[in-house]
């Protein structure tokens, strides 16, 4: 056992660092710890977040793309308490200090209704998500300079630590999911790294998304998408100014 843990902290080290996903969060100023890929899934316990593993996603059409590696709720599973206009932050760090290991590509976060209860849904694919916050290429930059694209801020905490996506002030209050999601372009084929977790929200908003900015995953991207088939070809480029997101628009609650 010990063993295992030490391999795999050393595959998140140092220049061997090659991949990863949300390690916590920190709402309404409480930190909530999140799910440990190189542990057994048995061992862990009272998690807000869903399973997943460090390796990448890269077919939009897997079930896997909706939460990561099936995304299941960990016993005793529950819902962090959060207020509808508060901030999520949301770090990448791993537990031996270093950030997020790549610099290319968009960043983008998601909800989706569970309905009565997060913790007892295990078809994740079924849900309905809609866009809160995406992070594309900067104004006045091309693909290809890292500086233009948000996760470059997170590499190994070059200038952040977290990512704040803030929870649409008039959204209703209930259950939900929150889904943060890197997009990796430096290769091909994509790399996708979903991470799922569950959310009470409170306060008193009455609006929820119409069909329009509804998707689901797998269904949402295609690799035929312009923000994902440009995977692979942006390293160096340093003419192509213009990025679309996949995905749907951001539902601003309103």
């Amino acid at each position: 056992m010990m063993l295992t843990v030490a391999i795999a902290l050393a595959a998140l080290s140092g220049t061997s660092l090659a991949h990863g996903g949300v390690t916590s969060y920190l709402i309404d100023n409480k930190n909530y710890t999140g799910y440990v890929w190189y542990d057994p899934y048995e061992s862990q316990h009272d998690l807000i977040q869903r399973s997943w593993h460090m390796n990448p996603l890269s077919d939009p059409a897997s079930t896997n793309l909706t939460c990561n590696n099936k995304g299941l709720a960990v016993p005793g599973t529950f819902h962090a308490s959060v207020t509808a206009g508060s901030t999520i932050r949301a770090t990448w760090l791993t537990p031996d200090g270093y950030g997020w290991p790549h610099t290319l590509g968009p960043m983008v976060a998601y909800m989706a209704s569970c309905g009565e209860d997060c913790t007892t849904i295990t078809d994740t694919s079924s849900l309905k998500w809609f866009k809160i916050a995406e992070e594309g290429l900067r104004a006045g930059y091309a693909v290809g300079e890292e500086d233009g694209w948000y996760q470059n801020d997170l590499w190994e905490n070059r200038r952040t630590e977290y990512w704040n996506v803030t929870v649409p002030a008039g959204l209703k209050p209930g259950r939900y999911m929150i889904r943060h999601e890197i997009i990796m372009l430096e290769l091909n084929p994509v790399q996708f790294y979903p991470n799922c977790a569950h959310l009470e929200v409170g306060g008193e908003g009455d609006s929820v998304p119409s069909d329009e900015f509804l998707v689901t995953f797998p269904g949402a991207y295609s690799l035929k998408d312009p923000g994902i088939a440009i995977s692979g070809k942006v390293r160096g480029d340093k003419t192509t100014k213009n990025y679309t997101v996949p995905g749907p628009k951001v539902w601003k609650g309103e």
